[in-house]
């Protein structure tokens, strides 16, 4: 006993000793790291079914279709949902994750959530004070009113056309959906309907004449600008559902913005020239 405790003191005395070499520390080291990878590779590899996991599935389906579950729809339950988790953890170790598109946008979304929330309520101050600040945001957008006579080919003889127009003459042409006549309508709706080339000539057009052929998504027209409405201030009463909107989006961007000054330095960010 005596010989015994006296090697298992020599063994203490040396320990310290020991773990300050350097082969030895080494050693400890990796072995620790392989430690942790087999740990973690192996919990990758476990897949568990717990009692609640179990209860859960259960109730989302009675809930579902209003019937009790008996043993063999239990069975399948709990089969649905290890296949479920098998190929999950397939398409992430295969990093579908990060080349699926549709995946990787939810994936943001969540992560935007998880990092800004639900805004709390705005007061009604605060409201005011982001529409004052904003009144950009808040204008009109300019409207055109005109006539056009629309062909879905060019047709021909286009000068001689135009020409009569201009006389005061009548041009029949094709049938146009909307009609022949467009009052007050925004940019936007003009650039939605015959895209933004016939908007920018339309545009440059002196009003009261008739100009054209002019091309646009939809065929050929000859045009007439009758009047442009310039861009006006909306009142706050009936923007205030859009700036409450704007508001928390505002929010979220600073929230997020906020956050990218924590997480961008953890990565190496590479931009090709």
């Amino acid at each position: 006993m005596r010989a015994a405790r006296t090697l298992s003191g020599e063994w203490t005395m040396r320990l310290p000793k020991l773990l300050r070499e350097p082969l030895v520390a080494f050693a400890g080291l990796g072995g620790a790291f392989f430690l942790l990878y087999h740990l973690s590779t192996a919990d990758e590899r476990v897949i568990e079914v717990s009692k609640a996991d179990q209860t859960s599935l259960v109730a989302d389906y009675e809930m579902l279709t209003g019937r009790k579950v008996d043993a063999a729809q239990r069975k399948t339950l709990v089969e649905d949902y290890v296949a479920d988790e098998v190929l999950f953890r397939e398409a992430i170790a295969r990093g579908m994750h990060l080349t699926d598109k549709e995946t990787r946008q939810k994936l943001t979304d969540k992560m935007r959530f998880l990092i800004a929330g639900a805004p709390a309520e705005p007061t009604e101050e605060q409201l005011i004070d982001f529409y004052s600040d904003n009144l950009d945001l808040y204008r009109s957008e300019p409207k055109i009113s005109f006539d056009h006579v629309f062909f879905q080919a060019q047709p021909e003889g286009a000068p001689r056309l135009l020409k009569v127009l201009n006389d005061g003459g009548m041009v029949q042409g094709d049938e146009f959906w909307m009609g022949h006549q467009m009052v007050n309508y925004g940019q936007s709706m003009v650039r939605g309907m015959f895209g933004q080339a016939f908007l920018d000539e339309i545009a440059r057009a002196a009003p009261g004449a008739w100009v054209g052929p002019i091309a646009s998504i939809r065929g050929v027209h000859f045009v007439r600008v009758n009047g442009v409405a310039e861009p006006e201030m909306m009142p706050y009463a009936q923007m205030r559902d859009q700036v409450r909107q704007d508001w928390n989006n505002r929010q979220i961007e600073t929230a997020i913005s906020s956050q990218m000054k924590v997480l961008k330095p953890k990565y190496e960010i590479h931009v090709e020239p």
